[in-house]
């Protein structure tokens, strides 16, 4: 069973900006050691803007971001659902090349374009383009 202070850790790390209609992930020093993580993150998403009515454009911070890799199929299922439902666009960042490189190959096999960054500025600049 999961701690509650854990669990409300994770509701912290999603802030929706009705003013660019952005939502933020921030992931940074996050680990995903379960199925249950995946499920958690895809219901607070949803939960947090299925009331809006309308999608919304996504940055995700990855920086220092782990999951077992047995668990990656599982997340990047997850993440394409959220994408389908919930997200207009989406850019990621993270300064780990090994990260960028191994999350984004899982992702393009999901026919997700990774549209990864190396800082939030150019995450942020790519939403704007």
């Amino acid at each position: 069973m999961t701690n509650p202070a854990e669990e409300k850790k994770l509701e912290k790390r999603f802030h929706y900006d009705p003013v660019k209609n952005r939502f933020y992930v921030n992931f940074e020093n996050y680990n995903i050691d379960n199925e249950r993580d995946i499920h958690r993150i895809e219901f607070l998403v949803a939960e947090q803007l299925s009331h809006l009515g309308k999608r919304v454009d996504a940055i995700v911070n990855y920086e220092n971001f782990n999951i077992k890799q047995d668990l990656m199929q599982n997340y990047t299922n997850m993440v394409n659902r959220l994408m389908e439902h919930f997200y207009a666009g989406v850019t990621r960042y993270t300064t780990s090349a090994s990260l960028r490189d191994e999350l984004g190959k899982s992702l393009q096999q999901q026919q997700v374009k990774p549209n990864f960054y190396s800082s939030n500025e150019d995450a942020e600049r790519a939403l704007q383009s």
